[in-house]
């Protein structure tokens, strides 16, 4: 009769067991994987981490991107100087849509959506057409976005070299972090807001 009970609560035990055993593996974080390769070495693989989680550094393009991308005629991913001559030029003959060689700020203004992006894109109206300027000349016009080309131009010792990598149009960006001690204090000021707004009705 014991052996009978012993071995009733032996199964009772293993199955409960199990699930727990397989909960806690579920829970267990992936572990790094080695992988040999055809050399002989072992290269470890790291599980990485999201693109833009919190408190990474991400890469976003710089002011004028997209537009400068656009100026690379041969392909090769890399932007020249006769290269950002020739797409400054044919930018403006582009925006210049009543070719009097003078854009008006509609003008610019549709050629900024049309080639920037976006119409909150940088360079703003405001870059090519300062003091309340009512037009932008064709020089002018080459003067902003030439000097935006030695910006994406410089390297890292502040150096031009007269080629623009696709690299060059990005720069880092971190997310920004919300801590919880920052959302609590938050919660307390609104708290304390709503209780001094309801104190001052019931005075009424």
């Amino acid at each position: 009769m014991r052996l009978g009970l012993f071995i009733t609560a032996l199964f009772v035990g293993a199955s409960f067991a199990i699930p727990a055993t397989s909960q806690v593996i579920a829970q267990t974080p992936r572990p790094d994987i080695p992988v040999q390769e055809q050399d002989g070495t072992v290269q470890t693989l790291k599980p990485s981490a999201r693109i833009g989680h919190s408190g990474k550094v991400i890469q976003i393009p710089r002011a004028g991107a997209l537009l400068f991308a656009s100026f690379d005629a041969n392909g090769d991913y890399v932007i020249d100087r006769k290269e950002v001559e020739t797409g400054i030029s044919q930018a403006f003959g582009r925006a210049d849509r009543d070719e009097d060689d003078y854009l008006s700020l509609v003008e610019l203004e549709m050629w900024r959506v049309a080639a920037l992006g976006s119409e909150h894109a940088a360079p703003s109206n405001f870059a090519f057409a300062p003091n309340f300027a009512r037009g932008v000349t064709r020089e002018t016009f080459i003067q902003v976005l030439q000097g935006l080309a030695e910006r994406l131009d410089k390297d890292d010792q502040s150096e031009i070299d007269g080629k623009i990598a696709l690299a060059d149009l990005l720069k880092d960006y971190r997310p920004v972090r919300h801590r919880q001690q920052d959302n609590c204090i938050d919660k307390i000021r609104a708290e304390r807001r709503r209780a001094e707004q309801n104190c001052r009705n019931s005075r009424r």
